[in-house]
This record gives C-alpha cells, sequence and structure tokens, in this order.
C-alpha cells in the first residue's frame, strides 16, 4: 500500500531517550508505523505485525499500530529516530536539519521480519 510518511517527536520517544538510546524501551517507543484506523483494516494485519516500510531513500522494518490521532487516511507516521531514519531523505538543503514530513511510502507486512536495535540501524551506515 502507498501512504505519505511524516515523522516527528513523541512523548514515549523522549521518555525512551532519557532512559537509554539503545534499550529496549527505546525499540517500543520508536520502531513503529502508526496507521490510520481505516487504513490498517486494509493491511490485514493484527497490531504489533512487523511491517517493511520502503522509500525512495531506504527500507525499515518496524512494528506496526493503529493510531491514536485521527482520521488520516493515506498518511502513516514513524517516530523520530534511526528507525525514522532509514527511510527519509537526509538532504538538508542548507538548514541543518531533513524534511521529516511527506516522504512517498510504500507499506507491506512481512511474515518473518526482524525489527533491527538503533545499533544495528546505525552502524548498517558504514
Amino acid at each position: 500500500m502507498k501512504f505519505f510518511l511524516t515523522t516527528g517527536r513523541t512523548i514515549d520517544q523522549g521518555v525512551a531517550l532519557e532512559g537509554q538510546k539503545l534499550g529496549r524501551e527505546n525499540i517500543k517507543a520508536c520502531a513503529i508505523c502508526e496507521f490510520d484506523k481505516d487504513d490498517f483494516a486494509k493491511l490485514d494485519c493484527m497490531i504489533g505485525t512487523p511491517v517493511k516500510v520502503t522509500t525512495k531513500f531506504g527500507e525499515v522494518v518496524v512494528y506496526s499500530q493503529i493510531s491514536e490521532q485521527g482520521p488520516h487516511p493515506g498518511i502513516i507516521f514513524i517516530p523520530m529516530g534511526p528507525w525514522a531514519n532509514a527511510v527519509i531523505n537526509s538532504e538538508t538543503y542548507g538548514t541543518g536539519m531533513p524534511s521529516y514530513k511527506g516522504t512517498e511510502a510504500e507499506v507491506e507486512v512481512v511474515k518473518s521480519g526482524r525489527i533491527l536495535t538503533a545499533l544495528e540501524i546505525i552502524k548498517s551506515y558504514k
């Protein structure tokens, strides 16, 4: 399915960063993709099922969730962090900050996808 990806800060992400950036809490807070409830129904999967998010900038496997915000059909959300960074444009156009909004993305349910840790994602950029 095709979507527009947006990213941003969340309370859970901030709490996890205060605890441990490389810990399990950060994965639970940031290695997620939130969907509009109607879009999620079309995916035909259960909450927590791994999904692969692919953009022209990269791909990442994250856990699926239904957004508590909305409705927002056609828009997915990944909290800022290594998982979101794997699929957004790194170009800053001189501002020092990449664009975290409106990236075209394709999402597919994966049967056996492993969610990488933050350190594994960072090491993959060698």
